[in-house]
């Protein structure tokens, strides 16, 4: 049987399970579940017997045969989720978090699931300042978060806490660049995650996108604990093993300004739930964005 064309206009492409997989899971279904679904699509379009179907109709077909498998809520998020691609103003997903809490695998799976292929760490935004400013004109930079209380005169702390200092003046330090670079991303309507402990709650500004803010965080301390043991590479565990009530206090911190301030904390003890709290607080940005 020829494959089926998915047409855009004058132009189209053979259709694809993997992709409508992607599209379908991004909607909230289990991977394997949604290519089974992609699967059975397939089978829908070889029976039409037609060379071509519009993209559009592609789109009611995918949420006809989701109602049948899935149900109703299941058929709405898709094709809440389909309207991402349509949004006048881009999507941009902050994921904070204090170092081990699995920021950065939350944010490529979820990057995976929506196809989204910008993805950046605002420790690769601190580094990049790093080798542009001296340890002498800006010794912030040069420590990490968990540390930057070691780069602050204790004169200069008063009745503060040193780590919590250290770190708000590292968040502040590397803020120009997080601005620069949702900035692009709005200009250019480009999706974007971003991740990093430099993501204070409530702190972005971006009117020009659909702005989702989360805090990822772990509550077990032998939980969070365990993480660093994973780590390979460059990234010895004894080194954020020996400075782990450092991280502790950061993720308090970033917690409580969460809460303060409305935004999500996402329980990254099972990286699957993680996932799934993350794809719904997606999934409704962009549905508050399609009734605006």
């Amino acid at each position: 049987m020829p494959e089926t064309l998915v047409m855009k206009g004058a132009h189209g492409l053979p259709y694809s399970k993997g992709l409508m997989a992607q599209s379908l899971s991004a909607s909230g279904l289990a991977p394997d579940r949604a290519y089974d679904v992609a699967r059975v699509l397939e089978a829908r379009l070889d029976e039409r017997g037609e060379p071509y179907i519009e993209v559009g109709e592609l789109r009611e077909l995918a949420a006809s045969v989701l109602r049948e498998h899935e149900g109703d809520a299941a058929a709405q998020r898709f094709l809440d989720w389909e309207e991402l691609g349509r949004l006048e103003r881009p999507l941009i997903v902050t994921l904070g978090g204090a170092p081990g809490v699995g920021k950065s695998t939350l944010a490529t799976l979820l990057a995976g699931r929506m196809g989204i292929t910008r993805v950046i760490a605002t420790d690769a935004i601190r580094n990049v300042i790093r080798a542009f400013f001296s340890h002498e004109f800006m010794p912030v930079v040069h420590y990490s978060s968990f540390e930057a209380g070691m780069s602050i005169d204790p004169d200069e702390v008063g009745h503060g806490d040193p780590d919590i200092v250290g770190y708000l003046r590292q968040v502040a330090s590397v803020r120009t660049g997080i601005v620069a670079i949702v900035e692009r991303a709005v200009t250019e309507r480009t999706p974007m995650i971003l991740e990093g402990v430099h993501l204070l709650p409530g702190a972005t500004k971006a009117p020009g996108c659909v702005l989702v803010e989360a805090v990822v965080a772990i509550e077990e301390e032998d939980v969070h604990r365990s993480h660093f043991s994973l780590r390979a590479g460059d990234r010895p565990a004894t080194r954020y093993l020996d400075r782990f009530d450092q991280i502790r206090k950061l993720q308090r911190h970033l917690v409580e300004r969460a809460r303060g301030r409305g935004v999500p904390v996402i329980d990254a003890t099972s990286i699957d739930a993680a996932v799934g709290a993350g794809v719904e607080l997606i999934r409704s940005a962009v549905a508050a964005e399609r009734s605006r």
